[in-house]
This record gives structure tokens, sequence and C-alpha cells, in this order.
């Protein structure tokens, strides 16, 4: 049996309860360190509220999480954090949108999302100038971060969480609002992240089956209810019959190239029919 410090996330009979609802049931799943893992699902299914309870933002109701051999509630989670990364789309907006680029990506360092009383060091700026030429944002790191295009945005993201070379990233649908191009590119970077001894393990939530790199070997499915579906490999858990019986819908997946696509039969709406 592997030790608990070979991997990078442990979710034990994880439950989440919000009010009278039932969010996350009974949830068991680990992680390798340098893995790439996804957790995919319906819409409501809980992916998003199990990747804050693993960055340690939400506590579950039942059940117990350790990251990287760590028990949260029983280790400093600020340290934790310190190696650790969580990236969601949503981030793109709260900054100050008078900051340039360098001045969020430099904001990593201090966890922060502003650096007016920061005072970082001028190692930290070239650190920092550096990691955005790393994600392709070279020569934009004095341009306000307002006038960023979404993609951009998100690559700078990455490169702030960069900083304190994380051994655990979480991404929250990183590809949201990207158009195809921006999309492929932002999923280049994501499979760069793969390569070296000090490789991160990375698991993502995602609603498109082509969004799961070709390097993901282990992928949670989670049913309506926050239920698990299936867990493991990619080729045991993306089958029709599972992705059926999570979505309840007909829902026929391939795999082409490394990549995964899926077909979903369209359902007719007899009411709305009748009214048109």
């Amino acid at each position: 049996m592997k030790s608990s410090t070979s991997f990078a996330l442990e979710l034990n009979s994880v439950t989440f309860e919000r009010q009278d609802a039932v969010i996350l049931t009974a949830i068991h799943w680990t992680v390798q360190r340098k893995q790439n893992a996804a957790i995919i699902g319906p819409n409501g299914c809980g992916k998003s509220t199990l990747l804050r309870i693993a960055a340690g933002y939400l506590w579950p109701t039942r059940g117990e999480v350790k990251v990287l051999g760590k028990l949260l509630g029983g280790y400093p989670i600020g340290r934790l954090r310190q190696r650790m990364a969580l990236i969601e789309a949503s981030a793109i907006y709260p900054f100050d949108q008078t900051m340039t680029t360098l001045e969020v990506a430099c904001s990593g360092f201090f966890g922060t999302l502003t650096i007016a009383y920061c005072n970082p060091t001028p190692r930290q700026w070239k650190t920092a100038r550096q990691t955005l030429e790393d994600v392709g944002l070279a020569g934009r790191e004095h341009q306000l971060w307002s006038t960023l295009s979404t993609g951009q945005r998100m690559r700078a993201l990455i490169g702030r969480a960069l900083l304190n070379r994380p051994e655990l990233i979480l991404f929250d649908e990183p590809s949201a609002g990207l158009d195809l191009p921006a999309r492929e590119t932002l999923l280049a970077l994501l499979t760069q992240l793969r390569t070296g001894p000090s490789a991160p393990a990375i698991v993502m939530v995602t609603h498109h089956l082509e969004e799961l790199l070709p390097e993901t070997s282990n992928v949670l499915l989670l049913g309506t209810g926050g239920h698990v579906v299936a867990a493991g490999p990619a080729s045991d858990v993306i089958t029709a019959r599972n992705l059926t019986d999570a979505y309840g819908w007909p829902i026929h997946p391939w795999r082409r190239h490394g990549r995964y696509f899926a077909h979903a039969k369209p359902q007719p709406w007899p009411h709305l029919r009748q009214r048109l």
C-alpha cells in the first residue's frame, strides 16, 4: 500500500451539505503526486465545491481530506496553500483593473489581490517577469490587466500560481470563455507544466471531454447529488454507460489522437414544440 506522502490529494468519505441540500456524497478518491487528473460531471454535481474543499476554502460536513500528505484541519492551512494553487475562471475579475499584468503576477508571492502594501523585491519583480515570459506573455508586463483578453488573463493567473512552485494545482474550468485557438493554447501550456522533475500534480474540473489532456490518467465522474459514478483510469471511466448514467442523458464518447470527444443525443421538448 502506498504511503500517504505519495499522494497529492486524498478524499476519504467526503460529504458536503448546505442547508437541506446534499452537494457531495461520500467521495473516495486519490490523486498521486505529479499525476494529471480530472473531475467531470453534469452541472450542479459538486465539481467546483469539491475543488474548493480540496483547497481548504470549504469544510466537508463529514469525511477527511489530505493534501500533500497533510490532514486539513490538523496542519496550518496558510503553510499548505504555499505549496498548492487554486485557479478559477472567476478569479480573472477581482483584481484592480488599473493594475498591470506584471503587478498581478507579482501579487502571487503574497497571496493578495493588490501589491499596494507588499513592496516586492527586485528579485521578485524579475522572477514574475520571467514567469510571464514562460507563459507566453512577454512584452505585456506593463499592459493594464483590464485590456488583456480572457485567455491572456488565464495565462497570467497560471504564471502567478507558478511563482511558488506548487506541488498541486487545482484548475476550475480554466478554458471557460475562451475561443478555440485560445483554448488550445491554454491546453498546450498545461501540457508543458507536466514536464520536468518538479512537475506538479494537476486536478482539472471541466464540462468538456475534449479539454482533457492526453496525459490525463485519473478521472472522477460525478453524478447528480454529488455521488461517484466512476473513478479510475480515463479509459475505464469515460464510457457511454458511465456518462449516460451520470448525466441521465444518452452520451457516446470516442477518442481520437489521444483526445476524448462526445456526442449527446438531442432530446425533444414536446411542450415547447406544441407552442411553436
